[in-house]
């Protein structure tokens, strides 16, 4: 499998070069601009620069190590320049400073000093650019603008090289996941016709099918987002990324719906269609996918580059997903036990509280995955709670597809076999027979 995987990594996203790229264009740096953050692993890796053009011999590009005891400073003093442009410039861990002559185009590719990084652990460099020289101007009659390129590669494989290490291991990961995913809607769609051919309920199924669309859709941005920067060698396109979460959203809202309706017995059960329980569960569920939608865009648009490693659950928008998670949790407990007192066969009463114990657990993850990731260090964090995510979702899909699979041992076929003459719907139709009956009675006493 991992030989299968890489093999499909590297036709996928991987094209010569194995660093990643950064190159832009400047007028004056605004005393110190941010260019970006990179996280080299324990092994360690390099930095070099090969071309850096300025109309001014005062320019030069600085790296700071989270290990520097003023790293925090210079991050939350980016655009806002409290700290003085000089004393920031005297904290640099490692400096560039010898641009390439003033007023000359070198075409020819010029290799600086190349920065080799070696660290006992997983630690992020932040790369900026400064000028403190107030006389600085661009110069509008030379042939070319002031330009910067820098190669940034880490240690590693010729895939892991190209990625932060808190990246690593991630796009491999989500690969892995859009097989196994696409693996799931093709048991889903085996299971319909099979349903479908013996005359039973498909909808849970069907629904399910669509839910993992939603899902490997949003495996599918995050994959084209990784095969952007592996491909091309820069940063993320972050709309591939913003997508592929909100994606995510509303594939969680969607299987909240889905084990709400089953737990409350969709297709299992005649007692399913209170009109109060139907709205409250669109409303839970929309409220779901809108807030989480609202909270990570918020998230998002308001989180600083230089401090962009958080989960957005983390936060304090993402504390109100949270709470709506431990309601539904109460609801979805509260609702199935209601429903699971109305029958009156055992092998239904049995089903909805192996469904409601084992599907508990699914919802209770999110809050503890919010906590996991509070308290893990910021170079692993970004990596492990994106996998886990894909892995508990994985874990209670396989479970759904085990529960509904059609074989004629299985709970629920038995169910769906019985319910036209279940002792439910003959307490029913006895029930509107004594009514009959009662009315009958009435007339003739008339």
């Amino acid at each position: 499998m991992r030989l299968i995987l890489s093999l499909l990594s590297i036709i996928l996203l991987l094209n010569g070069i194995n660093a990643i790229n950064y190159s832009g264009k400047y007028l004056k740096p605004l005393d110190f601009r941010w260019i970006g953050k990179f996280c080299f692993d324990e092994k360690g890796g390099s930095i070099q620069v090969t071309r850096f053009q300025s109309t001014s011999n005062t320019t030069k590009i600085l790296l700071y190590s989270d290990s520097n005891p003023h790293y925090d400073e210079i991050l939350n003093d980016i655009g806002v320049n409290d700290i003085s442009c000089q004393e920031k410039i005297s904290w640099a861990n490692y400096t560039y400073n010898n641009p390439d002559p003033i007023g000359l185009i070198n075409e020819e590719s010029r290799n600086y000093n190349v920065k080799k990084v070696s660290q006992n652990r997983d630690r992020f460099w932040a790369i900026v650019m400064a000028d403190c020289d107030k006389k600085f101007v661009e110069d509008h009659t030379l042939p070319f603008r002031s330009l910067y390129t820098f190669d940034v590669q880490n240690s590693g494989d010729a895939f892991d090289s190209q990625l932060s290490a808190e990246q690593q291991s991630i796009p491999q990961g989500q690969i892995f996941f859009f097989i196994l995913y696409t693996g799931f809607l093709i048991v889903s769609i085996v299971y319909s016709v099979i349903l479908k051919k013996n005359r039973l309920e498909g909808k849970a199924i069907h629904f399910f099918s669509a839910i993992l669309v939603v899902f490997l859709i949003s495996l599918a941005l995050y994959i084209s987002n990784w095969a952007y920067i592996l491909k091309f060698h820069k940063y993320e396109i972050k709309f591939l990324n913003l997508f592929g979460n909100i994606f995510e959203i509303l594939g969680n809202g969607l299987f909240v719906a889905l084990i709400l309706m089953i737990g409350q017995g969709w297709t299992t059960s005649i007692y399913f269609g209170s009109l109060v329980k139907q709205i409250i569960n669109i409303f839970v569920s929309l409220a779901l996918v809108v807030i989480g939608w609202v909270a990570y865009v918020y998230y998002v648009y308001h989180s600083k580059e230089q401090n962009s490693y958080i989960y957005f659950m983390d936060t304090c928008p993402g504390y109100f997903l949270l709470a709506l998670y431990v309601v539904i949790i109460g609801y979805f407990c509260w609702a199935n036990y209601v429903n699971r007192n109305k029958q009156n066969e055992s092998i239904k009463k049995n089903f909805i509280l192996i469904f409601t114990l084992i599907f508990v657990f699914w919802l209770i993850s999110h809050p503890l995955v919010v906590i996991v990731a509070h308290f893990m260090d910021p170079w692993v964090k970004y990596k492990v709670i994106s996998l886990l995510n894909l892995a508990i979702n994985a874990i209670f899909f396989i479970i759904l597809l085990v529960i509904f699979r059609p074989s004629r041992n299985n709970m629920i076929v038995k169910i769906l076999q019985s319910d036209d003459k279940s002792n439910d719907m003959k307490e029913i139709k006895d029930n509107e027979k004594q009514n009959n009956g009662a009315d009958m009675d009435l007339n003739i006493a008339n």
